[in-house]
């Protein structure tokens, strides 16, 4: 039974063209989280309420900056879909928040996912299913040349452990 579903998936995935992180619901009932690259995985969570992800996972966002309740809860639902941030970070001695030098070097930040494994260069976005999407860029260990990145957003920040500008 499990391998006819999972036949049933992958030629789905073949005939209609599957986009990142798509829920279908599968022959025996359950439903499945397909992605691009034609993998699938169980959804196996159930939806938690707004105030239990506040409970949950409130205390693990890092702190020093102002959020709406609004953007709490939505780096709560993406903390609970295992998305985290790290900070873009200086590679030149030159290289600082702020400075506008093209000759200077970054490391560049990264979103990465470690339920799905996956990667994005750009900050998660909620899709129709309710799951957080990003756009499987792997950015991990690349640089760039050229003058600081850009003010990290709420998310950014809120999603990552250290870094950022001062």
């Amino acid at each position: 039974m499990k391998k006819t579903a999972i036949i049933m998936v992958l030629i789905l995935c073949t005939a209609f063209g599957c986009f990142a992180e798509e829920i279908v619901t599968l022959k025996d009932g359950s439903q499945a989280v397909l992605y691009d690259d034609r993998s699938w995985a169980p959804l196996t969570e159930n939806a938690s309420s707004p105030d239990e992800l506040l409970r949950s996972y409130r205390s693990l966002l890092r702190i020093g900056i102002n959020a709406t309740e609004e953007q709490i809860l939505t780096a709560c639902e993406m903390y609970d879909q295992g998305w985290r941030f790290t900070m873009p970070r200086p590679k030149s001695a030159k290289a600082a928040w702020g400075v506008s030098d093209g000759r200077t070097t970054w490391y560049n930040g990264w979103w990465y996912n470690s339920r799905t494994k996956l990667y994005s260069a750009t900050t998660p976005e909620k899709s129709s299913g309710g799951l957080y999407v990003g756009d499987n860029q792997d950015l991990s260990n690349t640089w760039r040349r050229g003058r600081s990145p850009a003010r990290p957003d709420i998310y950014m920040f809120l999603l990552s452990i250290s870094g950022g500008p001062r």
